[in-house]
This record gives C-alpha cells, sequence and structure tokens, in this order.
C-alpha cells in the first residue's frame, strides 16, 4: 500500500506533462491561417489566422477560385464561362505589377506578399490588391499557384483578437464577436472550433 500510495505522485506528474504537451502540439498546429469549409449563403467564409504570440486576425471574406495561364510574362488569360479573358502584365519590378483590363478601362495594382517562389514564372505567389465585390472595393489577396489556379480573397471585414489554449481546449476573444471557449482539435490540415451561439463545431481547412 505504502509503494502504492509513493508512485501516485509520479502518476500524477506524468499526466500533467502529457496534458502539456498535447497543449502544446495543438497549440503548434493551430498557427496559421485557416477558412471555413463552408460559406454563408451570401458567399461569405470566415478566415482565422492564428500567431505565435497568441493574437488573432479573423477575416469575413469572399473566396473565389479559377484557373490561369501566364503567356511569356506579359499576357495572362484567365478562365470564364465564356472561354479565355485576356489581361496584360505590367511590370515595374518582380514585386510590384498592375493587370490592365483594357476592354473595361480598368487596372488592378498587385504588391507581392512574401518572396518570390519561382522565380521563372514571376506571377506565382501572394499579392495584395483591391477588389470590388457587390459593388463596392475591399482589400484583397490573390494567390497564383503553378499548376495554374488562382484564389481570390476579398477581405470584407477584419478584426483582431487574442487567444489562449489549455491541452485541447480554447479560449478565442474578438471584439465585436461571441467569444469562442470549448474544446478544440488541429491537424496539420483541419482545425475544427466550437461553436460560440449553439452545441457542435465549426469545420476549418488550412491553406
Amino acid at each position: 500500500m505504502h509503494r502504492i500510495l509513493n508512485a501516485a505522485p509520479s502518476f500524477v506528474l506524468l499526466a500533467v506533462s502529457v496534458a502539456l504537451a498535447v497543449g502544446q502540439q495543438q497549440q503548434n498546429n493551430l498557427i496559421g491561417r485557416w477558412r471555413s469549409t463552408a460559406a454563408s449563403p451570401a458567399g461569405v467564409s470566415a478566415i482565422f489566422e492564428f500567431h505565435a504570440d497568441n493574437q488573432v486576425d479573423s477575416y469575413s471574406a469572399a473566396i473565389s477560385e479559377g484557373r490561369y495561364r501566364l503567356v511569356g510574362t506579359d499576357t495572362i488569360l484567365f478562365q470564364t464561362r465564356k472561354g479565355e479573358e485576356k489581361q496584360e502584365v505590367e511590370w515595374d519590378s518582380q514585386d510590384r505589377a498592375r493587370i490592365e483590363d483594357e476592354p473595361a478601362g480598368k487596372s488592378m495594382e498587385l504588391v507581392r506578399l512574401g518572396k518570390i517562389p519561382d522565380s521563372t514564372n514571376p506571377l506565382t505567389g501572394e499579392w495584395s490588391t483591391m477588389r470590388e465585390w457587390k459593388g463596392n472595393t475591399f482589400p484583397a489577396r490573390v494567390s497564383f499557384f503553378p499548376d495554374g489556379r488562382v484564389v481570390w480573397i476579398t477581405n470584407l471585414r477584419t478584426d483582431h483578437g487574442r487567444y489562449s489554449v489549455q491541452s485541447n481546449g480554447i479560449r478565442l476573444e474578438i471584439p465585436g464577436h461571441p467569444q469562442v471557449e470549448g474544446s478544440f482539435t488541429a491537424t496539420e490540415t483541419r482545425l475544427s472550433l466550437p461553436n460560440p451561439t449553439s452545441t457542435g463545431s465549426y469545420s476549418f481547412e488550412r491553406f
């Protein structure tokens, strides 16, 4: 009996160490940018960007995906329902460019975010820009991928807040939004957060 009692503190310490390790792994997995797997009826998705300093950015965004082809370095062809739409690319440097829609008389400024991933395809990577959505103009990001995919993220609203993680529990506080608190799971590709207003959870994917 005496040996069993002496073993109890060691077991508790081991359990605490395991819980802390699980919590740290969960937080490590959490860091990064996530988008909801479902959009609202209006076509708006939720985006969370978790930072290592327990800060979080929250976006309400319109997300659309398409295809493109770059001909040389100065002509971009976007795939539409009517076929390919031709637009011109004007380069100020490898990190600043403009997409010119000459028939529509419109121009879109691009400023690179991060480093160029492929110098042989200067358009690849993520860029900041402005984009129209339902008659208004909002800050946006566009990512051009080497496989021909293009993803547009139009930020309709941006908020900043804080989060904390303990074991498999999360507390998320963003002004103007309901507080999120409860169990969560985070892997390399998937995130599940508790629903702040009812039972169940929200699903997100890393991007």
